[in-house]
């Protein structure tokens, strides 16, 4: 078996969710909606926000315009908002549907030095440089990472549970 870059790269980014899952473990879902830190952050929010942000990120890779934020800004103020219907179960498939197809989309790359279009209301939020599929999945994994870390201080403050102890470490 062949292990090559974007293998590595899927499998930091699977950790980095799975991460993120584990905070949500055993949880009831007002603990997963309840904020319970110095942060305005709760665990469903943390969990809608990255899953629409891969699904941004997906809608880059496949310049899919049906997948795309028309309105990147109001876009993300919403992901923040967790809605009655959005239970942490359906926040969950989303994350494992968006996985799926991120994993698809980053295996039929030929290059991942490709540069896919992006819409000038989206770049504006983007630092100066070359915005490939290396870097679309770089930037997932960063936000992926920073958001594991807020998850485990609020679910920390919720009940005492640390990521090590979720994990079974």
């Amino acid at each position: 078996m062949t292990i090559d870059e974007r293998d590595v790269l899927l499998g930091i980014l699977a950790r980095q969710r799975a991460a993120l899952r584990g905070a949500l473990s055993g949880l009831t879902e007002e603990q997963a909606r309840s904020v319970p830190s110095a942060s305005s952050m709760s665990l469903a929010a943390l969990l809608k926000h990255v899953v629409r942000g891969e699904e941004q990120a997906l809608a880059l890779l496949t310049g899919d315009p049906r997948d795309a934020d028309p309105d990147p800004v109001a876009g993300w103020l919403a992901g923040w908002q967790v809605t009655e219907s959005e239970t942490v179960g359906t926040l969950l498939a989303r994350q494992k549907a968006v996985a799926e197809r991120m994993a698809a989309q980053v295996l039929i790359e030929d290059d991942l030095a490709r540069q896919p279009v992006i819409p000038a209301a989206v770049g504006q939020w983007f630092d100066e440089g070359v915005h490939d599929v290396r870097w679309v999945l770089l930037h997932q994994i960063e936000e992926q990472a920073r958001h594991a870390g807020h998850a485990d201080v609020i679910r920390e403050s919720i009940d005492g549970a640390q990521a090590a102890q979720l994990a079974g470490i």
